[in-house]
């Protein structure tokens, strides 16, 4: 059972749906996150845990429920 949460990504993409008789040009394929407390049932007891003052920076305490947001439409740098 553990192994079929294992393998998720918290970025998701799709692609909207464009009739040939739309006047609009296709938008293309569009990005959202979904966050980690999704994919945790429960709070465990004993979770890592931040600093206060770092907690305060990233918006939570506990480190498992942290996720980092990169812009997928930002131009990436080589």
């Amino acid at each position: 059972m553990e192994e079929r949460y294992t393998h998720f990504t918290p970025v998701k993409a799709w692609k909207p749906y464009h009739s040939r008789f739309d006047p609009c040009p296709p938008i293309g394929v569009k990005f959202y996150r979904t966050p980690p407390n999704l994919y945790m049932f429960f709070q465990p007891p004993n979770l890592e845990q931040f600093s206060p003052q770092e907690a305060l920076m990233r918006g939570t305490l506990w480190k498992p429920l942290y996720d980092y947001y990169e812009n997928p439409y930002r131009e990436r740098k080589s």
